[in-house]
């Protein structure tokens, strides 16, 4: 692994106990461990990028808020859609939305389907859920699971056959079901994913795709955790984009509802504007016709003379004060400059900025001319071991080590626990167990399944002669 580790401890699980959700003395251990959850998303971001699916990370609250109920009883890590997909969509998801729908549940995650890692008291877990209130994601599930085969207008197509190959795939620890109910994720079908929905709907609670490891099994396993909850949620990622709603997993015709949106959204602009630049133009002739008027009052009641006193903003000889310019206004006055010259003073003449003075330059000293190294002598040829490492296995069999060349555990190593006789392989990658094609696995040789280290030190020079005195 590239990234960070999360390395949970038993006070990280303590932190999300009942009994301190509603208190905001354990804030900070739990920022801690929201911060080494965003640390660790990161690596999976990465790889998920490389299947070219694009989300954005986040973390729920650390502290009670709003958005969780005043309760943080876990820490929640969202892998869901970019920016600009989610702006897209929001625009239908608020459309039959109540305010006091949008108070009682602030938190924008539950409307849009997305991968997850939680921390919580009991253990860690890593999942796919889709909420009811996701209408988008989940009427693009419902009419996968609902095509009918064209010829025939019986069975399910190819869509729904997908999805549940993509189940089937799913390592055995892997389960699919609505809160507590769950069955192992190899067993569903469309029919009773169709009845989860309905289920999910009636108590207004997700639909999950995962795998949840106790805690007792995550702090025995600490070492190799991280890098299984990472491989876990790659396995997850076909199941996201076959779900996920997109405009290339467009099963509800979505698309023309958007353009039909976008067009409402730019009339509606540009009927904006015309009232703005209506508004504007009004305000500029009101304004054009106030000072026609203020001129044709002054020009009709003549100069006016200044009542102010002599002396006092106005010259003798001149009705009206005069206005002050940039060159009155910055000037000194005359009786300054009398009062400067009775003094005697002089204004101080600019001194002019000296050069700095070069730097000296440095006595710089002839280098010591170089010496060409010996050559060295030619290192002895290595000695022919007895002990070689065992010949490769030419065939697998049970309890055999394998690296699976492909898929989310791509350059994996795990042992063979059977063949099934069709061309699969029940592997085991360390929590995870999960059947993998033949062609995709390649036996490894004992004691060669890791590379060896080699040294960064430079082999030793001969000596370099002493110059001369």
């Amino acid at each position: 692994m590239t990234h960070a580790p999360l390395h949970l401890t038993d006070s990280d699980f303590d932190a999300y106990a009942p009994e301190k959700s509603t208190s905001n003395a354990y804030s900070r251990p739990r920022l801690e461990v929201k911060q080494r959850a965003l640390a660790w998303a990161r690596g999976v971001i990465t790889r998920l990028a490389e299947l070219g699916i694009t989300v954005d990370v986040h973390g729920s609250d650390e502290h009670p808020t709003l958005r969780n109920k005043k309760r943080v009883e876990c820490q929640w890590v969202f892998f869901w859609r970019d920016a600009a997909a989610r702006e897209e969509l929001e625009r239908l998801l608020d459309a039959g939305r109540s305010i006091s729908a949008a108070i009682d549940d602030p938190s924008p995650y539950g409307r849009h389907a997305f991968l997850a890692l939680q921390i919580a008291s009991h253990g860690v877990e890593v999942c796919f859920a889709v909420h009811p209130e996701a209408k988008v994601d989940i009427d693009n599930l419902r009419a996968r699971l609902a095509a009918k085969d064209a010829a025939e207008g019986t069975g399910p197509t190819a869509l729904a056959a997908e999805l549940t190959a993509a189940l089937r795939a799913l390592p055995e620890q892997f389960a699919v079901g609505v809160g507590a109910d769950r069955v192992a994720a190899s067993a569903a079908t469309p029919e009773a994913i169709e009845a989860m929905l309905e289920r999910a709907a009636e108590g207004q609670v997700p639909l999950w795709i995962g795998w949840a490891v106790p805690r007792e099994v995550a702090l025995e396993h600490a070492e190799i955790l991280d890098e299984q909850l990472e491989d876990a949620l790659l396995a997850l990622a076909p199941i996201y984009t076959l779900v996920a709603w997109s405009r290339q997993n467009d099963h509800i015709a979505l698309d023309r509802r958007l353009e039909g949106i976008e067009r409402e959204r730019a009339r509606t602009h540009a009927e904006a504007s015309a009232q703005t630049e209506k508004w504007q133009a009004e305000q500029a002739a009101a304004r054009e016709r106030s000072l026609a008027e203020a001129k044709a009052r002054g020009e009709a009641e003549g100069p006016r003379v200044s009542a102010l006193p002599f002396g006092f903003g106005a010259r003798a000889g001149h009705g009206a004060p005069r206005r002050p310019s940039l060159d009155t206004l910055f000037k000194p006055s005359q009786k300054a400059e009398g009062e400067r010259d009775r003094r005697g003073g002089k204004p101080q003449e600019a001194r002019a900025p000296q050069a700095p003075a070069a730097p000296r330059e440095r006595e710089q000293t002839p280098a010591p001319p170089r010496v060409a190294p010996a050559p060295a002598a030619p290192a002895p040829a290595p000695a022919a071991s007895s002990n070689t490492s065992a010949a490769a296995p030419t065939t697998m069999e049970k309890g055999a080590r394998v690296r699976v060349l492909s898929g989310p555990f791509a350059d994996k190593i795990g042992v063979l626990g059977e063949l099934d006789g069709r061309g699969g392989a029940r592997v085991l990658l360390g929590l995870l167990s999960t059947r993998i094609e033949v062609t995709d696995l390649a036996l490894v040789p004992e004691g060669r399944e890791r590379p060896a280290i080699q040294s960064s030190h430079r082999r030793p020079t001969a000596p370099m002669p002493r110059k001369a005195r």
